[in-house]
């Protein structure tokens, strides 16, 4: 394993690192808050914003994996900058395309066509964001601590989801080009800071052949294949169960789609909320207990998934989110912790991670739309067999490296 390049203690770098993951968690929900006014204020069919939103989420699975051996050459910070840059460029674009359509400054076509710019910008440089910072912290972490410092990465990001919903909250009354605008007011005193960072350096890593990469590659996937299977399971079963909250709410608790959309807001900070506070709670407890932690926020999980999708009284619904998103907050750490105290090129394992995640949203996101066509029940289903699947690759497939290596 090579040795951190970083040295830690240091506030600002500290803030360099872990602010640009909170903000792309306000940008996840701020937009996702925004789409309604947007559609009301220029006409454009939900679907072919939500269509928008997702063509960027959908490239990071393809470039995530290609940041995370970039940021291994040539560092961490510059795959950050591009990250910066890139959020605070969509976001611009973004709100550049509304004004001029609301304006009749462009033409709807000119301005669609800049919308989906956006985004694909966004999911060019976004991307490496998040698995570069995961390295950084990797980098700069002993064995002892490593968990713990990961699970500060999980924090900042479900802080900035906790704290997106009230961007919109205060400046919607303006109109959504207003919030759209204050995370690029936000990003660019933090791309600022994060480029005149001095302490960052390339990590010295031997150029090696396409073929070798990809053979060492390959080795990681056979060695990790339970973990990253863990961190798919995971995300796929999370991402279910918060595109059938929407279904939920208006099925069995009768709200119409405003009030649903209202309460699925406060119901995300509610989850955010839990995720940072069980970070506060058990990440020292986590701290040299993987294993443990894997088979807890597995049982926890399937515990909160059956709690919502079963759920006849909103109190019940939302108890059984809260477990899960602190399972969640459990499991993340854990599984990544685990997978990297097994590989020496720690960007293309975030990056790996980073795209399973993706993958795994995605899966989620199609497994609700099935269960939307064809039934509630179905995707209800869906959660317990995935909830099922997670318990058992813990609790069977998943051993400690240190076991492995006897």
């Amino acid at each position: 394993m090579a040795k951190p390049v970083y040295q830690s203690g240091d506030s600002i770098k500290e803030f360099s690192r872990f602010g640009p993951v909170f903000m792309l968690g306000a940008g996840q929900t701020t937009l996702l808050i925004c789409l309604p006014a947007i559609v009301e204020e220029t006409g454009l069919g939900y679907g072919l914003l939500t269509a928008m939103v997702a063509l960027g989420t959908c490239l990071f699975i393809f470039t995530s994996p290609v940041w995370g051996r970039i940021s291994d050459r040539f560092g961490r910070r510059k795959v950050v900058q591009a990250g910066l840059f890139g959020f605070a460029t969509s976001f611009l674009l973004l709100a550049f395309a509304l004004h001029g359509l609301s304006s009749g400054l462009l033409g709807k076509e000119l301005a669609i066509g800049l919308m989906f710019l956006a985004r694909i910008l966004y999911g060019l440089l976004v991307s490496g964001l998040y698995p570069a910072v995961q390295a950084w912290v990797i980098d700069d972490s002993e064995d002892s601590n490593r968990m713990r410092s990961l699970s500060r990465i999980t924090a900042s990001i479900n802080a900035g989801r906790f704290i997106g919903p009230v961007i919109p909250a205060v400046l919607i009354d303006q109109g959504s080009l207003f919030p759209v605008l204050a995370l690029v007011i936000l990003a660019i005193p933090l791309l600022i800071q994060v480029s005149i960072l001095t302490t960052d350096k390339p990590l010295e890593v031997k150029q090696e052949k396409n073929s070798e990469e990809k053979k060492q590659f390959r080795q990681m996937l056979k060695s990790l294949w339970p973990v990253l299977l863990v961190a798919c399971s995971v995300t796929t079963l999370f991402g279910l169960l918060q595109y059938l909250i929407g279904p939920i709410l208006q099925e069995r608790f009768s709200f119409d789609g405003v009030s649903a959309s209202r309460v699925l807001s406060m119901l995300m900070m509610v989850a955010a909320f839990s995720t940072v506070v069980t970070h506060l709670l058990v990440s020292r407890f986590a701290q040299g207990r993987l294993i443990l932690s894997l088979k807890v926020g597995s049982i926890l999980l399937l515990v909160g998934s059956f709690l919502m999708i079963t759920a006849t009284l909103l109190i019940c619904l939302i108890f059984g989110l809260v477990i899960c998103a602190a399972s969640i907050a459990l499991l993340t750490p854990a599984y990544t912790t685990l997978a990297s105290e097994q590989v020496d090129q720690q960007g293309v394992l975030t990056g790996t991670l980073s795209m399973i995640h993706t993958l795994g949203y995605t899966l989620g996101a199609i497994l609700a739309g099935l269960g939307g066509s064809l039934g509630i029940q179905l995707a209800e289903v869906f959660c317990i067999f995935l909830a099922v699947l997670l318990l058992m690759i813990s609790f069977l497939l998943v051993e400690s490296p240190k076991r492995r290596n006897c």
